[in-house]
């Protein structure tokens, strides 16, 4: 049901969700199959996305429209503008020496929940996690496209139709309260725009509140000053913000001649779309030290002068890719979402978001394509040419903005722990890329959802 009046009392939902993005909707759903009654709120509305409330501002690569591109305030949240790329994290992405920091689930557990995902994405779970061999040290790994999923289109119709799910647009959450311990959400205080009115619901410490608004969204909502001074509620650990990370993409990173028809790898059983992408094997990783970089392959010919002169040189058919990089940033604590000291009308602090690639980041990328050339001499099956300048000079992102609420076993270095619990709080949870330890080189929306129903299992079988 979508409403635009009063939401009803209180005490009828089981758990109150913030945001209506892939991980809001994927909870909510799940949550009503398991016979759950849930309240969305979503500052947007259905159709139009609100651009009335402070942006944030930017500092470093990336700018603060940019982000703000990425923070969509409507109906299916950002994936509205989402590209439909998904692949899965590999072992090494959840626990990579070179990262430094090790997330507090297994890869084993992820998968089944991957598999869940994949059909709410509109993806064949089949191939989710396809990859093989394809020269000594480095793996065929693609990526697969979906539709993509449009969440405020797709389940446009179950959710207006739902007598379980109730969906709130126009509705900013603006403040949490606790109770004097601070083990339980006890208030939720929002605004109505249409109203213009200030309201409060009450909540109880049996009804679970999720925050899923967004990598930028959670951590503002975690780091509202108070009026007390006191420290804002669900950052009793201190660490919310810090270690924000983006996917570094590095366009015409490189360029290879290879013996190698890429396209014989794509695996056979999936009729759709994505593209080519070589990864370093675990014992390469671990060898160099290296973290998560995909090399997409494309633009294949055999007219080009690297494959033309190889194909001379040794009597059979080279052909030529150009090479973008995608790749793991380093988390870091002083890459971080920060309340500046402007504020809206309804009294929002305005965030701050610095994020500034780490030297070894850039190096990381280099280092893998001059791996994948020496390999390719090894074998006698090609070569690499490696563009420096397109990688240290003309660095973009794919709006992936992860690790602000980052899970962990410990309140001391993590906000979440591995239930993706507030550490602390008996109701409080958060849904989405925040919470991810490490960001691996995978685009994040398939772990998104995955993560979202996991939760929804969490929070079903407590209540």
């Amino acid at each position: 049901m979508i409403v635009n009046g009063g939401l009803g009392a209180a005490h009828l939902y089981d758990c109150f969700v913030i945001g209506s993005g892939p991980a809001g909707i994927s909870l909510a759903l799940a949550l009503e199959d398991a016979g759950k009654r849930v309240l969305i709120f979503e500052t947007g509305e259905v159709q139009e996305a609100r651009s009335t409330l402070s942006n944030s501002v930017g500092y470093g690569h990336f700018s603060g429209e940019y982000w703000n591109v990425h923070s969509s305030r409507v109906l299916g949240g950002t994936s509205n503008v989402w590209a439909g790329w998904c692949t899965t994290l590999c072992e090494l992405d959840l626990a990579n020496p070179a990262v430094g920091v090790r997330w507090p689930i297994s890869r084993t557990e992820l998968l089944p929940y991957w598999r869940r995902a994949a059909p709410i994405l509109d993806l064949e779970a089949a191939v989710i996690d396809f990859e093989t061999p394809l020269i000594p040290g480095f793996l065929y790994r693609p990526f697969h496209l979906s539709s993509p999923t449009r969440f405020g289109s797709k389940y446009l119709e179950r959710l207006r139709g739902s007598s379980s799910v109730v969906v709130a647009p126009g509705c900013t959450v603006v403040k949490l309260d606790a109770n004097e311990a601070r083990s339980s959400i006890v208030r939720i205080e929002y605004v109505h725009h249409r109203s213009d009115a200030r309201l409060q619901v009450a909540i109880d410490p049996a009804q679970s509140v999720v925050l899923a608004a967004g990598g930028i969204g959670n951590a503002r909502l975690l780091l509202q000053p108070r009026a007390d001074g006191t420290v804002p509620v669900g950052d009793e650990s201190g660490q919310v913000g810090k270690f924000l990370m983006e996917h570094p993409h590095l366009y015409g990173a490189g360029e290879c001649a290879v013996d190698v028809e890429i396209d014989r790898f794509w695996p056979r059983d999936h009729p759709g779309r994505g593209y080519h992408a070589v990864i370093a094997d675990t014992t390469l990783s671990l060898e160099h030290g290296l973290y998560a970089c995909n090399l997409q392959w494309s633009r294949k010919t055999a007219d080009h002068q690297m494959a033309r002169y190889l194909s001379s040189e040794n009597g059979r058919t080279f052909y030529h890719y150009g090479i973008a990089a995608r790749s793991e940033m380093l988390p870091s604590p002083t890459n971080r979402v920060f309340m500046t000291g402007e504020r809206d009308r309804f009294g929002l602090y305005r965030p701050g978001v610095r994020c500034v690639l780490d030297a070894r980041d850039f190096l990381n990328v280099e280092l893998t394509l001059r791996a994948l050339g020496d390999a390719l001499i090894r074998t006698g099956k090609g070569r690499v040419r490696v563009n420096n300048d397109r990688i240290y000079n003309a660095v973009s992102g794919g709006g992936h903005i992860m690790g602000t609420t980052r899970m962990g076993q410990s309140r001391s270095t993590s906000v979440v722990d591995p239930q993706c619990r507030v550490h602390g709080y008996g109701n409080l949870f958060v849904a989405g890329s925040s919470v991810f330890p490490s960001g691996g080189y995978a685009n994040p929306t398939l772990t998104i959802v995955a993560l979202a129903l996991r939760l929804a299992d969490t929070l079903a079988e407590a209540n």
